[in-house]
């Protein structure tokens, strides 16, 4: 049987890993090897020797991979899809060397096996027929986290939306990259039609949601860490919601303002990947992920009693390993999961709870968001590139921010038992002021404070340089300012959907595009609130109109799924070509004229 053998260096440091076997499996086998620079590769290429026989891969060279040398002689073998999407991922600028080794992880093990041998530019390999199947085939594959354990079997479990997410996406950009190439490829991306699971739809066999811990259970499971620079470096994630590989990398330099009442750290680098199995100290995750945060005392005290400013050189780590070294994620995990063992025997920790390590970030994003610190904060202070990250991640809070929430959901129970459905209950807000978000030049009232920060908040957001502020008046004032003194004042957030929209396409009475420009064909999404102009709850809707006085017709669609809007779109095109052939001066340019009285009508809608 094929096995994988870590390969050291003088330092003992792994360097590299080689898979060995007999050829033909025979004990007088002629030993045969492959060298990869992650694990996780020289696993799969073992478990294809394994499969395969004891014999080398169909199509593998050594040294090299999955090549064909007798096809890759000729021009036809680069549009075949594993050469394409290789060299796709190859030739990509601007992308970590760790991301690029995992795409060619993702190729061989997920891709390949399916669409390996097919033709890029063939709309039968490549249709949404095809790549539908392929998705629910990755719905239906058992997968398990992390190597496999040294004895028994790992812990299967059904492949997560998120990760079935992210291969659609890599096929997409491949195939994308085959729609643009000059001249093109593909006259369009397949992936485009695919219904994919919900990424937040993980609750499944086997899936892992996020774990809030509560202060109280922070502070049970620092209690139970062994070693004093654990629980520092535990309160200082929780203190500062800071990612792993940002708080192992911080250091003196990273100190700001720190002998002033506002004390702040510096994220100004992390550990990242290189690609070859070795780690090194650069730029964090993204551009936001550069951030100065503000810190209580508790962590002041913990960096402190760690050296503080005075530990020299001003780069020297915080959290070492045994040999001054980069700290391993899975030395500490092991330490955590002892923690969180002897916090629930004695009664520190629920026993159903089991939380990670990543999971104190998770609780230091809830603590500020039940104290009710708005999502932008939230999303800074974490380092967050987009807004929605932060929003979809954190639907749940800590068990006491669901008091208000549990006693309105009761409230309604009471109501809906009683059978008084007319009597509304009035819920405890204070009627004598209301609180006004000025977005632009439009004020909308709220009744709640945090229900007019919140609409603000997400108007900024949906909108670079859009100006919003919230001021608060007396009910009475407001009321004799207003026409409709405080029927408009809103109970309750409003509705908002996101629209998706495409065209106008116009064409001319020969059927000629007007308007060939991409941006006008490709869907583009917004958000809009139920007062603005727009909105609306429909899949699809289409207008197809024909204008008497030029000739012109027009055809537009938006609506509130993406996918129905682009196949409607689709349609309404094709409808306004058949439309065109009516337009009367179409027969006056060709010079063929109907029989008097035949006349197509003037106009016509389609919703």
């Amino acid at each position: 049987m094929a096995y994988v053998q870590p390969l050291k260096n003088k330092a003992l440091e792994i360097t590299s890993y080689r898979v060995r076997w007999r050829l033909g499996g025979a004990r007088d086998g002629e030993w045969q090897h492959e060298r990869f620079e992650d694990e996780a590769s020289a696993e799969i290429f073992r478990d294809a020797v394994n499969e395969g026989g004891q014999q080398w891969p169909p199509g593998w060279v050594k040294g090299k991979g999955y090549i064909d040398p007798a096809a890759g002689s000729t021009d036809e073998a680069r549009f075949r899809f594993r050469n394409f999407a290789r060299a796709s991922i190859e030739n990509r600028t601007a992308v970590e060397e760790h991301y690029r080794q995992a795409c060619y992880r993702d190729l061989e093990r997920w891709l390949n096996p399916t669409f390996g041998e097919c033709d890029v530019r063939s709309v039968e390999h490549f249709s949404s027929d095809t790549v539908r199947a392929w998705v629910r085939g990755l719905e239906q594959a058992k997968v398990h986290k992390g190597p496999a354990p040294k004895n028994g079997e790992p812990r299967w479990r059904k492949m997560s939306p998120k990760t079935i997410r992210n291969l659609h996406g890599l096929l997409s950009s491949i195939l994308e990259e085959a729609v643009k190439s000059e001249p093109p490829l593909r006259a369009r991306n397949p992936c485009e039609l695919t219904s994919l699971p919900r990424a937040d739809d993980d609750g499944g066999d086997g899936a892992e949601d996020i774990s809030f811990l509560t202060p109280d259970e922070v502070e049970g499971i620092i209690s139970c860490l062994e070693r004093r620079t654990d629980q520092l470096l535990v309160t200082i994630k929780y203190g500062t919601g800071m990612r792993w590989s940002e708080v192992t990398a911080l250091a003196p330099s990273c100190l700001e303002d720190w002998q002033t009442d506002r004390p702040k750290l510096r994220v100004k680098r992390a550990w990242k990947r290189d690609g070859q199995g070795g780690y090194y100290l650069g730029t964090p995750k993204s551009k936001r992920g550069r951030r100065s945060i503000r810190v209580s005392p508790s962590v002041v005290a913990a960096v402190e009693e760690l050296g503080g400013q005075g530990l020299r050189p001003q780069d020297r780590l915080y959290f070492t390993g045994e040999q001054q070294q980069r700290l391993h994620y899975s030395t500490m995990y092991d330490r955590w999961q002892r923690a969180v063992k002897l916090a629930k025997a004695r009664d520190l920790l629920p026993t159903w709870h089991d939380p990670s390590l990543h999971d104190v970030r998770h609780s230091h994003a809830a603590v500020l968001l039940s104290e009710g610190r708005g999502l932008t904060y939230v999303q800074r202070r974490l380092g967050h590139e987009s807004i929605k990250t932060t929003s979809d991640t954190y639907g749940h809070l800590l068990p006491e921010a669901d008091d208000d929430a549990m006693d309105a959901i009761e409230r309604s129970l009471v109501r809906a038992a009683s059978g008084d459905d007319d009597q509304e209950v009035e819920e405890q807000v204070d009627r004598s002021r209301v609180h006004v978000a000025h977005l632009g030049d439009l004020p909308v009232a709220f009744w709640r404070a945090g229900d007019a920060r919140a609409v603000a908040e997400q108007w900024k957001l949906d909108g670079a340089g859009r100006m919003a502020r919230v001021e608060s008046w007396a009910a009475d004032w407001w009321r004799r300012q207003q026409t409709r003194g405080l029927k408009d004042v809103h109970d309750r957030l409003p509705g908002r959907v996101q629209l998706w929209s495409m065209g106008p396409a116009v064409y001319s009475g020969d059927g000629t595009l007007l308007n060939p420009k991409d941006a006008v064909h490709e869907p583009s999404g917004r958000g809009v609130w139920e007062w603005e102009e727009g909105f609306a709850r429909t899949a699809a809707e289409s207008r197809i109109e024909w204008r008497e006085g030029s000739g012109e017709t027009e055809a537009e669609v938006w609506g509130c799924d993406r996918s129905e809007v682009i196949a409607a779109y689709a349609k309404a095109c094709v409808v306004a070509l058949q439309m065109c052939g009516l337009n009367p001066s179409l027969a006056e340019v060709q010079g063929e004229g109907g029989k008097e009285g035949d006349q197509a009508p003037a106009g016509h809608t389609d919703s």
